[in-house]
C-alpha cells in the first residue's frame, strides 16, 4: 500500500548565526495549495521569527554567559565584536533571546523538582508538600566531644548542649532582594499601584565541598525547589541548618514548609550586628555614646548567645543617653521574637562553623545585584526572575548542558 503527495516545491533563503560567523542557506517547502507538508527550515531549526536568524547552540551559549556579568548592551557589543558584524545581534534580540531562555529554565527546574516530589510520594496540600508516612529525619549529628570541650574552654563558655554544634549537615542560605520595577501601567487608583520592586528569593545549597544555587520569585516557591533539590541529593533526611536575615516572610515560611523535617535557623550575624548599628543610631544621642555601647555591653551578650543580658542592657540604658525610646522599646520585642535564632556565635566560630549567611549574600550579587541594580535600570518581572535564572544556572555549571541537551542536573556540584 502506499500514498502519493503532490504539490509545488519553493525555495526560500534562510539567514543564520552559526558559530562565530553567520551564512545564508536555501530552504525548500513542499506545498499543497496554501498548506505547508514539508519545511526544511524548520526541520532542521528551531522555529523563529520573521526575519529572525537562527541562533547556534554555541552562539546562544555566549548570549547566556555574557548576560550573566554584562548589561544587554556591552554583551552585544562584546559578541558582535568577537564575530566582526557592525550590523549584527542588536540589543532587543538579545535581551529577548536571554529572557525566553530564563524562562524556560526556570520552568525546566520548577517541573524537575515537582517531579521529584510527586515520586518520592509527597503529596502537595494547600501549596504545601507533606511527606510520605513512613518518612523520617536522622537524629542530628555534632562535632566529638573532646573538641567542642577545648574549644569551650578557648571561649569561656561553660555551659553549652553539644547538639548545637552540628556535623555534617547541609547549610542552607536564603536571602530576598529587590530591584527596581518597570511601570507597565499607571492606575488612577492609587489602591491599584504596583509594587515599586521585584522581588526575588536567592537560595544557596551547601553540604561539603559542593554546593547549588536555585532563584524564585517568593520564598515558598524557593523553599519547594529547595525541597526537591534535597530529595534529589539524598539529603532530606539530614539536619538542615539554614541561614536567614531574620526577616518575618522567611522565618514564617520555613516554618511552614518545612515542619516534618530536622532542621534549625541561624540568624546571619552580620545581618544582627548591622541592625543594631542603624537602629542604635537612631535610638541614641551621639555617635560616640552609641559606639561605646555597642562595643561594651550589647554586641559582647550577642556574641556569646546571651539574649537576656542583651534585653537586660537596653533595659539599663541611661534615659540621657535616649533620643528616641521607642526604639529601644522595638528592639527588646525583636529579640525575644528571634531568641530561638540566636546561638553562640563565639563558640561556633572557634569550631569552624558558619556563623553568617554571606556566601547567600554573594549569590544574590551574582545572580541578581550585580546585574540587575545599576543605577536607572528597571525590570519587569518576568525579565528580572530569567535574567536571575540564568546567571543561576551559569554559576551551577549547567549552561552547555541546557543549551546542548535541554537538560538541567540538579545534582550538587563544585561550580557553585
Amino acid at each position: 500500500m502506499s500514498s502519493e503527495v503532490t504539490g509545488t516545491l519553493t525555495e526560500a533563503k534562510y539567514g543564520l548565526d552559526c558559530e562565530l560567523g553567520q551564512f545564508d542557506t536555501t530552504s525548500h517547502k513542499l506545498k499543497n495549495g496554501k498548506i505547508t507538508l514539508y519545511d526544511t527550515g524548520n526541520e532542521f531549526f528551531e522555529p523563529t521569527a520573521s526575519r529572525e536568524r537562527f541562533k547556534s547552540s554555541l552562539f546562544k551559549e555566549m548570549m547566556l554567559k555574557f548576560a550573566t556579568f554584562a548589561s544587554t548592551r556591552v554583551s552585544t557589543d562584546l559578541l558582535n565584536r568577537i564575530r566582526h558584524e557592525e550590523k549584527g545581534t542588536i540589543v532587543t534580540t538579545h535581551r529577548n533571546i536571554v529572557e525566553s531562555e530564563g524562562t524556560k529554565i526556570q520552568e525546566h527546574i520548577e517541573k524537575r523538582c515537582d517531579d521529584v516530589l510527586k515520586n518520592s510520594d509527597f503529596t502537595l496540600e494547600n501549596g504545601v508538600y507533606e511527606p510520605p508516612r513512613e518518612f523520617k529525619s536522622d537524629e542530628s549529628e555534632h562535632i566529638s566531644q573532646p573538641i567542642i570541650e577545648k574549644a569551650s574552654i578557648a571561649t569561656g563558655v561553660l555551659n553549652y548542649n553539644a547538639k548545637d554544634y552540628e556535623f555534617d549537615a547541609v547549610n542552607v542560605s536564603i536571602d530576598d532582594i529587590g530591584v527596581k520595577r518597570q511601570t507597565e501601567m499607571r492606575p488612577k487608583d492609587e489602591l491599584k499601584e504596583q509594587p515599586k520592586r521585584v522581588q526575588t528569593t536567592v537560595a544557596h545549597i551547601q553540604h561539603g565541598k559542593k554546593s547549588y544555587i536555585l532563584s524564585s520569585d517568593s520564598v515558598g516557591a524557593c523553599l519547594r525547589l529547595i525541597l526537591g533539590l534535597l530529595i534529589f541529593n539524598g539529603l532530606l533526611q539530614k539536619q538542615i541548618v539554614i541561614f536567614a536575615d531574620g526577616a518575618k516572610s522567611i522565618n514564617s515560611a520555613i516554618l511552614k514548609m518545612f515542619p516534618f523535617l530536622n532542621y534549625k535557623i541561624i540568624l546571619d550575624w552580620y545581618h544582627l550586628e548591622k541592625k543594631f548599628y542603624e537602629q542604635l543610631g537612631m535610638a541614641l544621642k551621639g555617635a560616640k555614646i552609641k559606639n561605646e555601647f555597642l562595643k561594651d555591653k550589647l554586641l559582647p551578650c550577642l556574641w556569646f548567645g546571651n539574649v537576656d543580658g542583651a534585653i537586660k542592657a537596653l533595659l539599663n540604658i541611661d534615659t540621657k543617653m535616649v533620643r528616641n525610646p521607642e526604639i529601644i522599646t522595638y528592639l527588646i520585642g525583636y529579640l525575644e521574637r528571634v531568641r530561638e535564632y540566636i546561638p553562640c556565635y563565639a563558640m561556633r566560630k572557634k569550631l569552624g562553623l558558619r556563623n553568617s549567611s554571606g556566601i547567600g549574600e554573594k549569590c544574590n550579587d551574582i545572580t541578581v545585584a550585580k546585574r540587575q541594580k545599576h543605577n536607572g535600570m528597571s525590570w519587569s518581572n518576568s525579565g528580572s526572575i530569567s535574567f536571575g535564572a540564568v546567571a543561576a544556572t551559569t554559576c551551577n555549571g549547567q549552561i552547555e548542558n541546557w543549551i546542548h541537551n535541554r537538560e538541567i542536573s540538579l545534582e550538587l556540584n563544585r561550580a557553585a
